[in-house]
């Protein structure tokens, strides 16, 4: 009998058995990876001390031979590498593992039992791939053979292993899930045929605070050697973690089994302490919207501004007359009646010179420069002051500028149709001839077929297109602005083909000119 004695006790457990892996970071739960790799270079340590305490975590049949209880601990250090990676170290401890076997006690010989000793070293590094509003990461660790034999945390050879992390918050709930695959040494425990593993555990967290939380916890795994019951452990676990100071925080966790599958004990208590500042002191997370969503809404924002600031520019008061010549007369009385408080002298040159530009003709063909497309050149009035071997298609006038024909574009698109190179061509000539036009107002519009939306967006980009074909022949970018008001400013009904033909269009209004020297809005 005693030599049987000794046989049974050579034949404990040659196997890592511990179910419970401790996360590697403050990220993660009790034993469940987080997938917010320690990243920040001003919290250059973590470090984590454990006690586990297990009530017989191992159970080989009814007659063979069962660990009663275990109690043994861990020590982890963790640290960022970049802003991406992180690594970090573990060392499980055994301070006490008892035996127990129905064969020993019929033999009345003493029931085995180990002091304290050391597992496999684990270490290992992490790397983040996506932060917000879901995290994932991945890790990859080994297993180094330091244990004390039959110690339930050593596995005599390498133990490769590569895992998984998805995490998401919302508000004060967080849900982490983990997916492993370990390669390790095949090793027989009685009936069971250890070996290469694959896993999953999950955890859900409930933030009573910034420096509290509860959590729950479900760990699985199996061998792929043997789908037996006894090598397809399952274990669930509760917790919280309480942070003590804005450094130190505690974890107190129970848990047990949910079958017999080896190393799930029947029941679990763990102590933990962390030191973790980004635990007890969490950065303040950015709820505002998405990376690259944010410069698009800043976009969008500063040109509401700018157009708002226009228009306001616009609702000052208005020279209005019943006619162009009238409303510069009645410009010329406003503007010497504000200077003649200051300088009578001055607000009478200021008309002068104005009068003066207005009825300048620089090459005495009888058109005045202020609508003459060619001032330097002589041409008939009829030809809008230019020779009559160029038809004009164009026409200045104080607050916009006239087209005989139109701006043609590809259907439903920004493309600019070559017919309208010509047309195109007139009117940065115009605007090169006439720097007094100091900006203008280019103007996309629609019929009302199809969305307001898409419509709206059309109008836009045509106006901006045309900007950029006047930009390549010459025009300064700064003396045009670009505005899409798709439907809504018809001209025409769109009940009928040839009105939504006159409905789609580009206009250019000028609403900023240089008079007397000095620069003023136009009205429309």
């Amino acid at each position: 009998m005693g030599h049987l004695l000794a046989l049974l006790v050579a034949a404990l457990p040659e196997v890592n058995l511990s179910l419970l892996r401790p996360a590697s970071g403050s990220d993660g739960l009790l034993g469940v990876e987080g997938a917010r790799p320690p990243t920040d270079s001003s919290e250059p340590l973590q470090l984590q001390v454990g006690l586990d305490f297990g009530y017989k975590p191992i159970r080989i049949g009814l007659d063979g031979v069962s660990h009663e209880s275990r109690s043994g601990g861990w020590v982890q250090l963790a640290a960022p590498l970049n802003g991406y990676a992180s690594i970090f170290a573990q060392l499980p401890i055994t301070l006490g593992q008892w035996q127990s076997g129905s064969v020993a006690q019929v033999a009345g010989a003493p029931t085995p039992s180990f002091g304290f000793s050391v597992g496999d070293i684990r270490a290992g590094v992490r790397h983040g791939f996506l932060r917000g509003p879901i995290d994932l990461a991945g890790q990859l660790s080994v297993e180094v053979a330091s244990g004390a034999h039959q110690s339930l945390t050593d596995d005599q050879r390498l133990v490769v292993e590569g895992l998984v992390a998805v995490a998401r918050r919302r508000g004060q709930l967080e849900l982490i899930g983990n997916a492993f695959l370990r390669f390790r040494p095949p090793h027989d425990v009685g009936t069971a045929k250890l070996g290469n593993e694959i896993g999953l555990r999950g955890g859900a967290a409930w933030w009573l605070s910034t420096r509290s939380r509860a959590y729950a916890e479900l760990e699985l795994q199996s061998s792929l050697r043997d789908l037996s019951q006894q090598s397809f452990p399952i274990e669930w676990r509760i917790g919280a973690t309480l942070c003590a100071t804005s450094v130190i925080a505690a974890d107190l966790a129970g848990g047990t089994r949910l079958d017999d599958g080896l190393g799930a004990p029947s029941l679990r208590g763990v102590v933990a302490l962390r030191y973790a500042p980004s635990l007890c002191t969490p950065p303040k997370r950015d709820t505002g919207p998405e990376p690259g969503l944010k410069e698009l809404v800043a976009q969008i924002a500063k040109e509401r501004a700018e157009r708002e600031k226009e228009e306001q520019e616009k609702r000052i008061p208005k020279l209005l007359g019943p006619s162009e010549s009238a409303a510069r007369e009645a410009l010329i009385r406003s503007e010497a009646a504000d200077l003649l408080p200051a300088s009578e002298g001055q607000a009478a040159s200021r008309a002068t010179t104005y009068g003066e530009e207005e009825s300048r003709d620089s090459d005495g063909d009888g058109v005045p420069d202020a609508i003459d497309n060619c001032p330097f050149v002589k041409g008939p009035a009829d030809n809008a002051g230019c020779p009559r071997a160029e038809k004009q298609i164009v026409s200045i006038r104080e607050n916009r500028i006239d087209i005989l024909d139109k701006v043609y574009f590809a259907p439903a698109k920004t493309l600019i149709h070559p017919r309208s190179t010509r047309l195109l061509n007139q009117i940065a000539r115009v605007l090169k001839n006439h720097p007094e036009v100091v900006r203008i107002d280019v103007q996309g519009h629609t019929d009302s077929t199809g969305r307001i939306a898409t419509n709206l967006a059309l109008s836009q980009a045509r106006a901006e297109a045309v900007v950029g074909a006047l930009i390549r022949r010459g025009v300064a970018a700064n003396r045009m602005v670009a505005h899409g008001f798709g439907p809504n400013q018809p001209i025409a009904t769109n009940s009928t083909r040839q009105g939504r033909e006159k409905n789609r269009r580009v206009e250019f209004r000028v609403i900023r000119r240089r008079v007397a020297g000095e620069v003023t809005d136009v009205g429309p």
